[in-house]
């Protein structure tokens, strides 16, 4: 499955899993954390495995990314192939009634039996300029679907800085 984005190791995981018929074990782990060296980005690897031993197809995976201000997608123009904002341009990201950044990965893409894939997203601030302590903790709220299947939610955390 192509990702338009390197992977890194995960620091620490969350596991997440919910069935819905038939042999269906999809599930999504991950991390997040500011870059160090004083810069305002924010990386987010993930892994997502098929546990059965049969292809799945159509893998969505939603982030909400909470108490961060003035989001935008790091380094790019645009967002990564396959990744969206609903209804929202691609150069920075808008906040919804919460103050949350909703961002969805739609691939048709299959991920073969018994198989992870990890994408990594990474976001960048506007909001928080010099060094030192001054990057808040925020938090993610991570979910992954496809036909039938979708994960419980899963939270995830990021450390201040």
């Amino acid at each position: 499955m192509a990702w338009a984005v390197p992977a890194i190791q995960i620091a620490s995981a969350v596991p997440a899993f919910a069935a819905a018929s038939g042999c269906c074990n999809v599930s999504l782990t991950g991390s997040a954390h500011w870059r160090s060296g004083g810069l305002n980005y924010i990386d987010i690897p993930l892994d997502l495995s098929n546990g059965c031993g049969t292809a799945v197809q159509g893998l969505i995976v939603t982030l909400t990314i909470c108490g961060v201000k003035d989001l935008t997608y790091a380094g790019e123009e645009f967002l990564p192939a396959g990744w969206t904002q609903v209804g929202k341009g691609n150069k920075k990201l808008d906040a919804d009634g919460h103050g949350c950044y909703v961002v969805t990965y739609t691939s048709g893409m299959t991920l073969a039996g018994n198989t992870t894939t990890h994408p990594q997203f990474t976001v960048k601030s506007m909001a928080y300029v010099g060094s030192g302590n001054n990057r808040p903790a925020a938090s993610i709220t991570a979910q992954v679907s496809t036909t039938g299947c979708t994960s419980t939610l899963v939270p995830i955390s990021i450390p201040k800085v």
